[in-house]
């Protein structure tokens, strides 16, 4: 589904995934979490009492993007369905903070995700996209790199 060079830009970035949904008020939401891309699905973990679980619970359609915010411009970008998974949360959170906090498990951000407290509630996000689009202006964008 996804192309060689996009498929290792996704493997290597740690930039969040963005995962827009319609908001139990009606209106689009927008939210950035971590993930990490498995079995042809994207991963993400937050907790089950969040507006955006609350959301897809109503209506588990999602659109999502991950990208750079600077030249060259690339990546992916696609809509899909989103599974909750209550049971994996905990193996989730611990696999994302491996990919992005390696080197600064110290952080208190990083004790405080792996609190017992913190825990109790942490649900998986498990995006199974439907179709997914690349873009690469690394080309035409030579001259700004």
């Amino acid at each position: 589904m996804i192309g060689q060079k996009m498929l290792k830009f996704i493997e290597d970035v740690h930039i969040p995934i963005r995962v827009s949904c319609i908001s139990a008020s009606g209106y689009p939401m927008i939210v950035s979490l971590m993930y990490i891309y498995m079995d042809e699905k994207f991963f993400c973990a937050t907790q089950g009492t969040s507006k955006l679980i609350k959301s897809l619970k109503i209506n588990s359609k999602c659109g999502f993007e991950i990208a750079r915010d600077s030249p060259p411009y690339l990546g992916v970008r696609g809509i899909g369905k989103v599974t909750i998974d209550e049971i994996l949360g905990e193996k989730i959170l611990r696999i994302l903070l491996q990919r992005y906090f390696e080197g600064k498990e110290s952080s208190p951000l990083h004790k405080f995700l792996l609190s017992e407290n913190h825990l109790k509630t942490e649900v998986a996000i498990v995006i199974d996209p439907i179709r997914i689009f690349e873009w690469d202006y690394t080309n035409r964008m030579k001259d700004l790199i």
